[in-house]
């Protein structure tokens, strides 16, 4: 009886040890709620459009979200995140205003784009230059012109524990995520207008995001 119950309590220490999630080194820590704050970082995305007859570069700003991240179980990270559609730019008024319109975007009928993010995979976290740093995939949904469709991103968490340095910036732990991934318009139903998108405009999207957030 003793040999059996020894036998199943290495069963449930090795089953523990297979579930434990990815965490930085010598961190003691818990699930907490990040909300992005512009006192930390700028947030925004970037937008890169590239065709051979012309090239776009885009931002965006107006974001908001939060997520919950736990430094010693990363893939346990999940969040959402929402942009305005009409803080969009491309540095030429007349092109947002298309991008703005129901040919393209639709902002009136769709006025935000969100991603969420469900769990991370692929998790590698190392110290870099004394920060905390994290590389992975992350796994979840994307909404865009009222459709919404599988997401994976390629994203890097940099964490840094409260101290009186970071406190400058903002109370609380801090966290930086980038994320980078590609849309594709026919995928959410953007059309555009008759032959643009395939000559003037990438049939895919590369986008980057930058959120910086605090414990608040």
């Amino acid at each position: 009886m003793r040999r059996m119950l020894n036998v199943l309590l290495v069963a449930l220490i090795a089953a523990t040890a297979a579930f434990a999630g990815t965490g930085f080194s010598s961190v003691k820590g818990k699930s907490e709620t990040y909300s992005l704050n512009n006192a930390v970082g700028k947030n925004g995305i970037t937008f890169h459009s590239v065709m051979p007859v012309e090239e776009i570069h885009g931002t965006a700003d107006e974001v908001t979200g939060r997520f919950q991240l736990d430094p010693t179980n990363l893939e346990m990270t999940k969040g959402e995140f929402t942009v305005q559609v009409t803080s969009m730019k491309t540095a030429i008024a007349k092109r947002d205003e298309h991008m703005y319109s129901s040919t393209w975007l639709d902002a009136e009928k769709y006025p935000t784009i969100s991603a969420i993010f469900k769990s991370l995979t692929n998790v590698k976290a190392t110290m870099q230059d004394g920060r905390y740093v994290a590389t992975a995939k992350a796994v979840g949904t994307f909404t865009m012109h009222g459709v919404t469709k599988p997401l994976t991103a390629d994203v890097v968490i940099t964490w840094v524990p409260a101290s009186a340095e970071s406190a400058k910036r903002a109370p609380g732990n801090l966290a930086l995520i980038t994320a980078n991934f590609t849309v594709a318009l026919a995928d959410f139903g953007v059309q555009g207008k008759g032959d643009v998108i395939g000559t003037k405009v990438g049939k895919t999207i590369d986008v980057k995001t930058n959120f910086f957030a605090n414990v608040q």
